[in-house]
């Protein structure tokens, strides 16, 4: 769903997102990490999570690595996490984006504000747990992705100085499948752990293959507190034929960045959590909006 307004109704708007993040932020602190590293439920056992993640946007980062000012940007998305433990190692899983919410304004004089609200692509995965020596544990993973958010472009993006020229199309779906293979490894100690990954994404349509990867530090405070450190990147790997977009929301072929997070969450009751996350870019940030990434959650394990 798409919907116009004129610029003078941008305030509006931003106050709705504002009092919107203000509600969720009473639920304490969030995260928005779906993936749980190499460790799976044991069978008839799980853990789901549903959070809300807001991307306030400056400053885009488009292919050639330099910075462009634009007009004002949000993304406010309701996402759902669950997974469960189908036999001894192996899991299922599924990660389902239930409402995007884009908020592009248009910074030439007289210009308007754009509002797209639509899903997003949901991904099923599974792990197995191939090896488990005392507390090491190596698991391989797998996931599909199906293209359910259109890829039309949803707006022109135009730079903030005169002559305010065209810098990107503002998409919120690729429509492409999406298959991703790889490995995942972790180590727990008694209240530290460490974790990483690295795996391949296939992508139809002619796009850009991928490789991603993960590193990740996490400890217990308390019985009620813990909390991690998170390093990410993703980078284009092997050139497709399909042409590079460019789209603040970053759902473009050629996107690349290496971010961090750090997250938080507390047991306010046996098996139910809430939490926060702070996410950011770090270095080689292509075709995509620059900005914090503020996510808050509920959990809870089963």
């Amino acid at each position: 769903m798409k919907l116009s307004q004129p610029r003078r109704a941008q305030q509006p708007a931003t106050v709705f997102i504002g009092a919107l993040l203000a509600c969720a932020a009473l639920m304490s602190l969030g995260a928005s990490r779906a993936a749980a590293g190499p460790w799976t439920p044991e069978p008839g056992h799980g853990y789901a999570k549903l959070w809300l993640k807001w991307l306030p946007g400056f400053g885009y980062h488009d292919g050639a690595g330099e910075t462009v000012s634009y007009g004002a940007y949000h993304e406010v998305f309701v996402n759902a996490y669950g997974e469960v433990g189908v036999v001894d190692g192996f899991s299922l899983w599924l990660h389902a984006p239930l409402a995007q919410t884009f908020v592009l304004g248009d910074p030439r004089p007289g210009g308007g504000t754009d509002v797209v609200v639509g899903p997003g692509d949901p991904t099923l995965g599974a792990r197995w747990r191939f090896l488990r020596l005392g507390r090491f544990v190596a698991s391989l993973d797998a996931s599909f992705g199906v293209p359910l958010a259109t890829s039309r472009p949803q707006a022109p993006v135009f730079a903030s100085d005169a002559p305010n020229t065209e810098i990107a199309q503002l998409r919120i779906g690729s429509g492409v499948f999406r298959g991703q293979a790889g490995v995942s490894l972790g180590y727990g100690w008694d209240k530290i752990y460490a974790s990483g990954s690295i795996a391949y994404v296939l992508r139809s349509g002619g796009w850009d293959d991928v490789l991603t990867w993960t590193a990740e530090l996490g400890a217990r405070f308390s019985s009620a507190f813990s909390g991690r450190v998170r390093i990410t990147g993703w980078h284009p790997a092997v050139r497709g034929e399909a042409p590079r977009t460019e789209s603040p929301s970053g759902i473009n072929n050629g996107t690349g960045y290496v971010g961090a997070g750090v997250e938080g969450e507390w047991q306010f009751v046996p098996r139910w959590y809430l939490g926060l996350t702070l996410e950011g870019g770090l270095v080689y940030v292509r075709r995509q909006t620059g900005g914090p990434v503020v996510s808050v959650f509920v959990a809870t394990t089963f």
